[in-house]
């Protein structure tokens, strides 16, 4: 079991992402924006974050570098990126950043338990 937490603001993906990581055996925490997600990062301890590259207050890009320059052990949690709004542009970023997987949307729930599953070492 993970401590898996998701940075969405679409309630349909949320949704979707949150069944399909519970019906796993994650335990999930929801961030609607990115402001509140990088809160829960830095208070919590999780063990991966899934994180939609165009959320408010705080986007994607921005959430990584801020999580990359932490101190501890924040910096290096690792971030499945989901987005949909294209991932060419990204690709560089997310290969500085260390950012190994990411989904373009609509993704598939098979695909996103498969990578979450590679996290789940326990």
């Amino acid at each position: 079991m993970l401590r898996i937490l998701l940075a969405e603001d679409d309630v349909n993906h949320a949704t979707l992402a949150c069944q399909t990581l519970e019906d796993e055996g994650h335990r999930i925490t929801l961030a609607d924006n990115g402001k509140s997600a990088l809160e829960a990062v830095v208070r919590e301890r999780f063990d991966l974050v899934l994180l939609d590259m165009r959320l408010p207050e705080i986007d994607g890009r921005e959430f990584i570098g801020r999580v990359r320059m932490a101190d501890g052990s924040v910096k290096s949690i690792p971030i499945v990126v989901l987005t949909g709004y294209g991932v060419r542009q990204h690709i560089d970023f997310f290969k500085r950043h260390g950012v190994r997987h990411y989904l373009a949307k609509p993704y598939d729930c098979d695909e996103l338990a498969a990578i979450i599953r590679a996290y789940d070492t326990h």
